[in-house]
């Protein structure tokens, strides 16, 4: 039997010059290490989109040699103005996955209000200490575990951050109970980085006609969450109604939702968020799980994606480890 074709695919999140973007210390990829990394990518690999990828599935179509397919996540602003003219001038497609809430209501995401309150207070003891001091007056009121039982479950590092930041991110991404969690990121994102949410969302964020001149352009818009929430922590009816909400965005830039792309929220799914993904026709889904990716049919609704980081920003760099194994697999 032919083995089942290999790709790489990668994702990018904020991509801007050195110093630019909204919050100063806010993790990006420099334009400079982009442009680099097209450059490398066009010397080790072949650009595709990943509707190459669910025909070579679908319709037994060919892949190139070392195909890759390049995914940027959450809609920022950054993708219209640094990110596609490059992926023009060197000829490369991409999938783009804007967040509804985000593109369409011009709300402000909690996961971007945490991001940028760890970067603009610059002292993640501190904000480990409030956070603390919260869920202090929380327990005792008898709305949630003391701080060690949460330290005990989230004070490890992850893949790119340390174990204060992971405290930080996972106790106000999703492990404090609702009515702790969100009056907490409020207070914390208007007294550390502004006061004005919808004019922050407004400089960070593309907007409708932004995502259609993508389109336009060649590029493929895919649904990435209603509000941007991991899918594992809701019922089944609510991640219907996140999946289903998140579907605006196609019908916001003019996409089919026949057949369409989907990316997980912090790359988190289960059994039932597949499931709610193949009754609507979605034909392809990426979660953050690094590796490359084995185009079975099985599998095309849980694949994995390197991050950026994993790809050299030396455009003359040797081949990675990760661009050797995507060789050594065909």
């Amino acid at each position: 039997m032919t083995p089942a074709p290999v790709a790489t695919i990668v994702m990018y999140h904020f991509v801007h010059p050195r110093g630019a973007g909204a919050v100063a210390g806010l993790k990006a990829l420099d334009v400079d290490a982009f442009r680099a990394q097209l450059e490398y990518i066009r010397r080790h690999y072949t650009p595709v989109s990943t509707l190459d990828l669910v025909a070579a599935v679908d319709d037994g179509s060919p892949l190139p040699p070392r195909p890759i397919a390049l995914t940027f996540d959450d809609g920022y602003r950054d993708h219209k103005e640094h990110v596609l003219p490059l992926l023009a001038a060197h000829e490369v497609p991409a999938t783009f996955f804007p967040v509804a809430s985000a593109l369409v209501d011009r709300q402000l995401l909690d996961v971007n209000r945490i991001q940028c309150v760890l970067a603009a207070s610059g002292d993640v003891e501190r904000l480990v200490r409030d956070v603390d001091a919260a869920v202090e007056d929380a327990s005792r009121a008898g709305v949630c575990p003391p701080p060690s039982a949460y330290r005990a479950a989230w004070w490890k590092a992850s893949r790119w951050d340390p174990p204060p930041v992971v405290y930080v991110k996972r106790l106000l991404q999703h492990a404090l109970p609702e009515a702790v969690r969100a009056p907490l990121v409020d207070e914390l994102f208007r007294t550390i980085v502004s006061g004005d949410a919808r004019g922050f969302a407004d400089e960070l964020y593309m907007n409708v006609d932004d995502v259609r001149e993508l389109r336009a352009a060649g590029m493929t818009i895919g649904a990435h969450g209603d509000r941007h929430l991991r899918l594992p922590t809701l019922s089944r009816d609510d991640q219907a109604r996140e999946i289903d909400g998140a579907l605006r965005v196609l019908d916001a830039a003019g996409a089919p939702r026949e057949r369409f792309v989907y990316c997980y929220a912090n790359g988190e799914h289960d059994d039932a968020s597949v499931d709610l993904l193949r009754a609507r026709g979605c034909r392809i889904a990426f979660t953050t799980r690094p590796d490359v990716a084995r185009l079975e049919a099985a599998a095309m609704l849980t694949l994995p994606r390197l991050d950026a980081n994993d790809i050299p920003s030396d455009a003359d760099a040797p081949a990675s480890e990760w661009t050797r194994r995507a060789a050594e697999s065909v």
